[in-house]
């Protein structure tokens, strides 16, 4: 790094924020729009994005809430929309169900029609995943001790 780039690399990736100028050509964006996106450097205080990667920040979302969203959100799409080809009837397992990406799984395998199981490895995160989209159909307790707990869409 050195003169046309920072020095001192700035970290984070997911980001939500208010736009403050977009680009002269940039369309439909308008200053005081909320987004959200990921970029490197997103816990700077000031970022830039290409327009055709930012989204509109739900409203019923906070900024902290809608920051979660990108990397682990894109991730279960693409995990379950593009290499898993999932499709309505099938039946998906998900590790780490009560995890950032798992949570995103879940719901969209639900929302595609397939019959979810979700595995995770503590009640806290099982609690979690069981209030987003499944009905609890049993509590395995697994031989290694590290998966705790199973949950079902039906």
């Amino acid at each position: 790094m050195g003169l046309t780039k920072p020095k001192a690399r700035v970290a984070g990736i997911d980001v939500a924020g208010v736009v403050e100028a977009p680009g002269a050509n940039v369309r439909p964006l308008r200053s005081g729009d909320e987004v959200l996106d990921f970029l490197r450097g997103a816990f700077a205080e000031h970022a830039c994005a290409a327009a055709d990667m930012v989204v509109p920040k739900p409203a019923s979302l906070t900024f902290e809430q809608a920051a979660a969203v990108p990397i682990a959100a894109t991730t279960a799409l693409r995990g379950i929309l593009d290499v898993g080809e999932v499709k309505a009837g099938q039946r998906v397992l998900v590790n780490g169900a009560g995890g950032g990406v798992g949570t995103y799984a879940v719901q969209i395998a639900a929302a595609l029609g397939a019959e979810v199981t979700g595995v995770s490895s503590t009640a806290q995160r099982r609690a979690g995943a069981l209030g987003l989209v499944a009905t609890p159909s049993s509590l395995p307790a697994s031989r290694s001790g590290l998966l705790t707990a199973c949950i079902t869409q039906v």
